[in-house]
């Protein structure tokens, strides 16, 4: 898609993050379609200020009284169905206290606005992912649970936050529900009444319910124009044009009611028509924003962003180049229109976060392994392992292990006027509920990552079998950086653990640049920590465990002195090296059943023996990692 210079900027726009994110909740409030509300990189200390904002919005559009609320309900990853389609209730009847079920929360019985907020989205539960695709952008739903039979004409909004990072382990068709999308990583809400600004008149009257809305029509270069902002976006859908073109619409209700008249339903101007310039003025407002660091600059020019999303299949991008910003060139954060088409640029290095340049990331990446099913992924082991898992739902019991009680009581307590309503609580074989666990990961791969060996190679090629392996077994992944750039304490070594190969701070790591000192066995220390607790206290164990130590035996910094992160007095020698042995011995010592080990000599010259020498205290062989290497080194390990 061919990038297009900056528009001038529009008086009518916001000019700041608050400002657009407040015209977004009311051009929401305004279409009834546009009911999905996604934030990328929302603060989580600023959710519940956005969210009364939000509900504010709801209860103008609705009529509301200043003192009456919008009903909430909260999903997470601790919803089940049970939460969200029915609600039992409690009443007293003639043989007592009598419980009958009714429709839940998301089970809408009326007119009245509800507004439902999903903290993170990418860890909300399957349930709650269901009910999202089933009831945003319907026209009608139906329910039929317990009994309960109940349609409905879905008014509720839903707003829901996502980091730009977790965006791609979703599935397409979750984020295809959300049409009005921003990034709000610098939202500052202010104090008082009204945290995103004061709401303007013109925008009050639109949405008072009271006020006649006058009926909008398009020009005739509407559709082309949303068609134009799409025309390059394969397998698109329809959902992403309509959304444009709602929100368009929307704009459009605005600038009327700001008009004389408007207040009788009639502009003085005429009728109410959406044209060209309110669809350019809906694609800047969801556009999203990126951060540059100094020390890596976007390739692109300034009037164009740099996703930081992988290629389609791709888990590892690689860095190609790194440049200097120019002197007297601006870094900050900028705004572009958001169907710009870019090339791949730098791997983020760390520090502040970018996001993606389009409000759609799923068109440059693909989902994980668990994003396009939405049910919870089966798991490959057996055993009771299977019960030790967290609790993320409650099902009917098809055993007598792993019981829920408090669900099992509930259930019982249902029919009990049924089954006699006197005496002590009956619980018959249908009633007993069992805890749905998800499963949790039996595979670990650690990587101890020796910056200051790497220079020029390109270790890509070496580590993706590994990494490739933990992708295709659903492994956790644990990095052990020693000697990067950028930590805090250069003397000790970082470290992090993914969930999967898929985290963005896995491709940062391998893009860090080095630093000076190499706390080799203090990386190798933590190493050790990490393996030993996992496999001792992990509460389902681990079936297997993988160790790649990348690094050519060269470590300058004792032991003793990272644990204690003060530089010591007088020559270190040998203490580095030493010590970086004693502890991949002690790795050694944790046995050969479940634990491999492989070390990557990247082959520098002189003492290319240290790689050879490290990987037979940890009793495993040595990994080329240049093709380059020096024939004399070849056939150690």
């Amino acid at each position: 898609m061919s990038a297009r210079p900056e528009q001038a900027e529009d008086p009518r726009e916001p000019d700041d993050v608050s400002r657009r994110l407040l015209a977004a909740l009311v051009c929401s409030a305004l279409e009834p379609s546009l009911g999905g509300v996604l934030l990328f990189d929302l603060p989580p200390e600023h959710l519940s200020a956005v969210t009364g904002v939000f509900a504010q919005v709801l209860g103008r559009a609705a009529g509301y009284a200043p003192d009456r609320t919008v009903p909430r309900t909260v999903l997470d990853a601790a919803t089940v169905d049970e939460d969200v389609w029915i609600r039992p209730r409690v009443h007293r009847g003639p043989r007592g206290v009598e419980f009958t079920l009714g429709p839940g929360p998301l089970a809408e019985t009326g007119n009245d606005p509800r507004l439902v907020v999903v903290p993170d989205l990418a860890r909300l539960s399957v349930p709650g992912m269901r009910a999202a695709i089933q009831l945003l952008g319907a026209d009608t739903a139906t329910l039929e649970h317990s009994g309960i039979r109940h349609r409905w004409r879905p008014r509720a909004r839903w707003l829901a936050c996502c980091r730009a990072e977790d965006a791609e382990l979703l599935s397409p068709h979750l984020l295809d529900r959300f049409p009005v999308r921003l990034a709000t990583p610098g939202l500052r809400p202010r104090r008082g009444t009204d945290p995103l600004g004061a709401l303007p008149d013109s925008w009050a009257t639109a949405l008072d319910p009271a006020t006649p809305r006058p009926r909008v029509t398009l020009a005739e270069e509407f559709a082309p124009t949303v068609l134009e902002h799409l025309e390059d976006r394969e397998n698109a859908g329809h959902r992403r044009a309509l959304a444009l073109a709602r929100i368009a619409r929307a704009l459009a209700l605005l600038d009327g009611a700001g008009q004389p008249g408007a207040a009788d339903g009639v502009a003085s101007g005429g009728p109410l028509t959406a044209t060209a310039d309110h669809v350019g003025r809906a694609a800047r407002l969801i556009r999203l924003r990126t951060v540059h660091r100094p020390d890596t600059p976007p390739e692109v020019p300034p009037d164009q962003e740099t996703p930081v999303f992988p290629e389609s299949g791709r888990h590892l991008p690689r860095p190609e180049s790194r440049h200097t910003p120019e002197p007297g060139t601006e870094t900050g954060v900028p705004v572009h229109d958001p169907e710009a088409e870019v090339p791949l640029g730098p791997a983020p290095m760390g520090g502040e976060r970018p996001v993606s340049a389009s409000p759609y990331p799923e068109d440059t990446a693909g989902p994980g392994p668990e994003g396009g099913r939405l049910r919870i992924p089966a798991r490959r082991s057996a055993g009771a392992r299977a019960s030790r898992g967290p609790v993320v739902g409650v099902r009917r019991a098809r055993d007598l292990w792993d019981l829920a009680p408090v669900r099992t009581a509930m259930e019982a307590a249902k029919y009990r006027a049924v089954r006699g309503g006197e005496g002590p609580l009956v619980v018959v074989p249908q009633d007993l509920r069992g805890y749905v666990r998800a499963p949790e990961p039996v595979r670990m791969l650690t990587l101890v990552l020796d910056h200051t060996c790497r220079g020029d190679w390109d270790w890509h090629s070496t580590l993706e079998p590994f990494l490739q392996w933990a992708y295709v077994t659903r492994a956790s992944v644990q990095v052990i950086e020693v000697g990067g750039e950028g930590e805090t304490n250069e003397l000790r070594a970082g470290a992090f653990t993914a969930r999967s190969t898929r985290d963005p701070r896995i491709a940062a790591a391998l893009a860090r640049p080095p630093g000076r000192a190499t706390p080799l066995a203090h990386g190798l220390d933590r190493a050790a920590h990490a393996l030993r607790r996992t496999f001792r206290h992990h509460r389902a164990g681990l079936l297997e465990a993988l160790l790649v130590v990348v690094t050519d035996g060269r470590g300058n910094v004792p032991l003793s002195v990272s644990r204690s992160g003060l530089r010591g007095r007088g020559p270190v020698q040998r203490a580095g090296v030493d010590d970086a042995l004693a502890v991949a011995a002690r790795i050694r010592a944790l046995g050969r059943s479940r634990l491999h080990c492989v070390v990557v000599d990247p082959g520098r010259h002189p003492r290319t023996r240290l790689p050879a020498t490290l990987a037979e205290a940890l009793g495993c062989g040595v990994v080329a990692g240049r093709e380059d290497r020096d024939p004399r080194t070849a056939g150690h390990g």
